[in-house]
């Protein structure tokens, strides 16, 4: 019996990769009966109103006590059948809502949390552990794991869950260079840089995972030998405040700068007419904007964290250095940043490796087939 609906819930508040990828399924997916349930307000809810894609609200923020019943209202009226959740608030609510309405549950796992959350503070690994223990004390009625990343499905087998049980499907872009706007005097004069600026860009929400006050320590070495480098940050979260308090404390506010939340078109440009791509993260799953940076030809620097060394090797399709290492991260900048010539190639190498191997469509087919075996393997537990 085919599954006919699916609810992807994305209880998020700002936008991630994730949001990208969850944006990507629904357009995918949109003669599949497939819609998206998030919060009033939400990014990811605003982007997928903007482009019309099939969207429903469920409450003001995570805790509202009103999902639960609006959640289960939606699924009732419209005739949900899977339920695709995208982080542990949505799967908290989700697992209860799946209980009451019969539906197969899927949680869809964007990078472990003890990964994500157990690298910085105290604070952060205490909010790790506690996300990893409510994802798997809600695993109750769980049909089906996805998880894109390798990385990921090991930690999953770990915890003991079944390997039937799991889908790793690595999160894929749609993106044709030719039709993204943007060059190095638009970047320029948008976000009034100097002439003769080298630039290099980091696309990601401002939280510790992400890694950006070591990306900031790096460039803090590097400027007495490159006084024209300019550090791009595009995104908001959490840590805004004290990066700009390091930023003013290293005298860097004329190399780094923190430029907020651009939409995906503008993204797409920043990175199209960058010079490097920058991604110092101290762990990920398979980042959106690493495989966006690929795609438009960017030479990359990267961490060998999480997912990152399965989408692409080092000195090949770009240079990977160890997380936390601000020295090894400065010494990458410095060697794109002179060596053009290396650093050209592996934007090159990156962008025939992303055009074979992660197609938007392969993703979504493979989407849609977990799906169905989620809903099967519901159907039999009955």
């Amino acid at each position: 019996m085919e599954a006919h609906r699916t609810l992807i819930i994305d209880l998020a508040v700002g936008y991630g990769g994730s949001s990208s990828r969850v944006l990507g399924l629904l357009r995918g997916l949109s003669n599949k009966n497939v819609a998206l349930a998030g919060l009033d307000h939400s990014a990811v809810v605003l982007e997928a109103k903007n482009a019309g894609l099939p969207v429903y609200t469920l409450g003001s923020n995570k805790a509202d006590p009103r999902i639960l019943y609006r959640l289960i209202h939606l699924i009732q009226s419209n005739g949900f059948q899977v339920l695709d959740t995208q982080n542990i608030q949505s799967k908290f609510w989700a697992s209860l809502a799946a209980m009451a309405t019969n539906t197969a549950l899927i949680s869809t796992i964007n990078s472990w949390y003890v990964s994500e959350h157990g690298q910085s503070s105290i604070k952060s690994r205490i909010k790790g552990r506690i996300y990893t223990t409510l994802e798997l004390l809600t695993n109750w009625g769980l049909d089906l794991y996805i998880t894109v990343s390798e990385k990921d499905r090991q930690t999953l087998l770990q915890s003991k869950i079944s390997q039937d049980a799991i889908e790793l499907i690595y999160n894929a872009i749609e993106v044709d260079p030719a039709k993204i706007s943007g060059d190095f005097d638009w970047l320029r004069q948008k976000f009034d840089l100097p002439p003769q600026t080298l630039v290099c860009t980091a696309v990601g929400r401002l939280v510790p995972v992400k890694g950006y006050d070591v990306l900031i320590e790096a460039v803090q070495r590097i400027t007495t030998q490159i006084p024209e480098f300019i550090c791009l940050i595009v995104g908001e979260g959490e840590c805004k405040e004290a990066l700009i308090h390091q930023i003013q404390k290293a005298g860097l506010e004329g190399n780094v700068r923190l430029v907020g939340f651009q939409n995906r078109e503008i993204v797409l440009s920043i990175l199209k007419s960058s010079d490097i791509f920058a991604m110092p993260s101290r762990y990920e799953g398979t980042p959106i904007a690493l495989l966006e940076a690929a795609a438009l030809g960017c030479p990359i620097i990267a961490t060998s964290s999480g997912g990152i060394p399965e989408l692409v090797t080092n000195d090949v399709h770009a240079l990977l250095v160890r997380p936390n290492d601000s020295i090894a991260l400065a010494e990458g900048l410095l060697r794109l940043s002179t060596d053009r010539k290396y650093a050209k190639a592996l934007g090159q190498n990156a962008q025939l490796k992303i055009k074979k191997d992660f197609d938007i469509n392969v993703q979504v087919q493979n989407t849609w087939d977990a799906y169905q075996k989620a809903w099967d393997r519901h159907n039999k537990k009955g």
